[in-house]
């Protein structure tokens, strides 16, 4: 059960969602590579190991003086923290060099029960400043995956205040939303990106006044020319995207990166001109430097580029004899690997090209502006003429078969545990499923708690209305400057006042917060709510106070719970993705952790994101191909995508209530508490009655 202490070095760090990627990273130069299991991976849909695969791919990457991680970064249910115990103990055994992780109650896990295993801040944990990664530090993490919506001057300040190593993605693809603030695929199919299940909506059309558009796809990122920049700003490691692409992505990409990076000063010029040579051919989208520049780039989101990968090359005019027909835009070899992608939004297939055939003769090479048919794989998907074809990778750069990989693998030899080492382990697996809390049937509450998250301070006179017994506002420069309105005289407000923190804090926003906080703090204001780790040093050295934690301090377990109010939160907020399901059996053990309140009325934000939204009215709908809607905010320079529907339990109050649950939230920060929908929602929320055109989100249907 021992692990390799990190390197100081540059890492190069490649993306391993395949044996054949596995082997095509180190052949080209990684440093390290990282992949899922097929279990809890942010990257369900590839083809993910298992756990005896990744004992033999440690071992040969230890042999190779590599080191390999394991990326165990989704958000996990109350049922599956029993395997996920079995999974982290065997990870310990093997000795992987690291474990990416986002659910904080594997980071309890972990940390009590195996110490030794190097513990990876995901960049699904969303840590975007100082703040946030000095927590990580004090928790005990060795590395921080940042948030990708930073400049080079904030990697740099959040260097020199920490000492943990610093991971940024270098290559890849983008997330329109900040990664692990996005409810968008939840909201859509039930299918969580917090879960590694994410259906991609956004890389689909939507209508802006009759005008389809790609509003949510972003571009590639490709930093390759920033890589002396991001290694002054203090990154350590660099990471690329791409456990869902093939091992010639893998092989071409890690090479272009390896060239620049071992390159002389004198001869760097030529190699970044070789690299992007190399890079060409992988045929990603258009490419961005995304937020490292400082600005917003034109071209990170381009609503008039559709969101496939690929140059075009046609669209199939025929289909017969196992093969599909049209006339190639560009050269096209044997080899290479094409997408064929259907008229609607769904996904495409792609395949590498085994023949070519031009008139009756089969060819290596066809050129542009020939009619070319290409054989249909037998696992092929369903095509039609009109789908479109596009070109996704080129001349081999990996040749190494799948079997012969699989092979190689097979016959790493792993080092046997002596007894002792064995024994220790099965103490310590022991031990991690004994802290499991037991399940018992919750007390039945004899009243909920009311909090009523309000738009501005003029809110609060709903604490007047029967059944409100708190008042939650947004702390913003606006709620302050209202807050001079208000006459705060009465001795009980402050303390039925809740400050809820915004959920992203870049820069000197967070500089501006603690002043804000202390001043709050000073006028007698005592309960505010947190959303990110970073928010936590806001309150270092303030007495007195009372910390609850947000929703996004997302709480799908037990350990969850535990971890957040081992770090203060006397109070925790139910994940809007989380379903009946899984409550119920978080409240089965609720006797044993602080209070969990659920949101029985919200609006839905499906994604938060640093990127505007570029020829959009604030407030206007942008339509899906199958009718739903969403508005597009922008505050603060965060851009809030809602859907159109709101969220709501109301009708389920009885059955929550059923559960355990003591706490509801009524989130009326949209229309005001006071106003005419305002007293319409606490109306039904009074009754117990449903709302018309409202969603329960996975609330019934479940959450995948």
């Amino acid at each position: 059960m021992t692990h390799r202490k990190s390197s100081s070095k540059t890492e190069l760090l490649a993306p391993v969602g395949s044996v054949e990627s596995f082997f095509a990273a180190l052949e080209n130069g990684a440093d390290a590579v990282y992949c899922g299991l097929q279990e809890f991976s942010a990257r369900a849909k590839a083809k993910n190991f298992t756990v005896d695969e990744v004992e033999k791919m440690t071992t040969h990457a230890h042999h190779h003086h590599r080191r390999l991680y394991i990326a165990l970064n989704t958000l996990i249910k109350e049922k599956e923290l029993p395997r996920v115990v079995g999974i982290v103990a065997d990870l310990a055994g093997i000795g992987v060099d690291g474990l990416i992780i986002q659910d904080l109650g594997v980071w309890r896990l972990a940390r009590t029960h195996f110490p030794g295993l190097p513990l990876h801040a995901s960049t699904q944990l969303a840590v975007h400043n100082a703040a946030g990664v000095r927590m990580l530090e004090q928790m005990g993490f060795t590395r921080a995956v940042l948030a990708r919506e930073l400049s080079l001057a904030e990697i740099g300040a959040i260097r020199q205040q920490s000492t943990i190593e610093l991971e940024h993605f270098v290559h890849g693809a983008l997330c329109f939303s900040v990664s692990g603030q996005c409810l968008f695929s939840s909201a859509v199919s039930g299918m969580s990106g917090n879960r590694g299940r994410c259906a991609q909506p956004c890389r689909r059309s939507y209508r802006n006044r009759e005008q389809p558009g790609y509003h949510f796809s972003t571009s590639d990122f490709s930093a390759l020319s920033l890589l002396p920049q991001l290694l002054k700003a203090g990154v350590i490691s660099l990471k690329i995207e791409g456990r869902m692409k093939s091992a010639e992505y893998v092989a071409r990409v890690v090479a272009a990166y390896r060239l620049v990076l071992d390159a002389p000063e004198s001869g760097r010029k030529q190699a970044m001109q070789e690299a992007e040579e190399q890079l060409a051919l992988s045929f990603g989208r258009k490419s961005t430097k995304g937020f490292l520049t400082g600005s917003i780039p034109s071209a990170i989101a381009d609503s008039a580029t559709q969101g496939t990968l690929g140059k075009h090359l046609g669209q199939v005019t025929s289909l017969r004899g196992g093969m599909i027909g049209f006339t190639t835009s560009d050269r096209l070899h044997v080899g290479d690997r094409i997408r064929v992608q259907p008229q609607n939004d769904q996904a495409g297939t792609g395949f590498t090209v085994r023949e070519l055939w031009l008139e009756q003769k089969k060819q290596k090479v066809v050129k542009a502006g020939d009619f070319v048919r290409v054989r249909i794989p037998d696992k092929g998907g369903f095509f039609q003429v009109g789908d479109t074809i596009f070109k996704v990778g080129g001349k081999a750069a990996f040749t190494l078969s799948p079997e012969a990989c699989r092979a190689t693998l097979d016959q790493v030899a792993v080092p046997e545990k002596s007894p002792a080492q064995k024994e220790i382990l099965a103490q310590a697996r022991a031990q991690a499923l004994a802290s499991l809390l037991p399940g018992a049937a919750p007390p039945a509450p004899s009243v909920q708690t009311l909090t009523v998250r309000g738009r501005e301070p003029q809110d609060m006179r709903v604490l007047d209305e029967p059944g409100v017994a708190e008042l939650e506002l947004m702390l913003t420069p606006e709620t302050l400057a209202g807050l001079k309105k208000v006459d705060l005289h009465r001795a009980d407000w402050q303390g039925r006042v809740i400050w809820e923190i915004p959920p992203m804090l870049f820069g000197v926003e967070w500089d501006e917060y603690r002043r804000a906080v202390g001043m709050l703090a000073g006028q007698g204001f005592c309960r505010f709510r947190v959303n990110n780790l970073g928010h936590l040093p806001l309150f270092a050295g303030l007495s007195d106070l009372t910390l609850l934690g947000g929703f996004r301090c997302y709480t799908l377990n037990s350990q969850a719970a535990l971890a957040w109010q081992e770090l203060g939160m006397a109070e925790l907020t139910a994940d809007l993705e989380d379903d009946r399901k899984n409550l119920q059996e978080f409240f089965r053990r609720s006797e044993h952790l602080p209070p969990l309140a659920i949101t029985a009325y919200s609006p839905l934000v499906v994604m938060l994101s640093r990127i505007p939204v570029r020829g959009v009215r604030p407030g206007a709908v942008l339509r899906a191909e199958g009718g739903e809607g969403y508005r597009v905010f922008q505050h603060h320079d965060l851009t809030e995508v809602l859907a159109e529907q709101d969220f709501s339990l109301l009708g389920h109050l009885a059955e929550l209530k059923g559960l355990g649950c003591t706490r509801i939230i009524v989130d009326l920060s949209q229309c005001g508490a006071m106003s005419a929908r305002g007293k319409q929602v606490l109306a039904a929320c009074a009754a117990d009655q449903p709302l018309p055109e409202t969603t329960t989100f996975n609330y019934r249907r479940g959450l995948a």
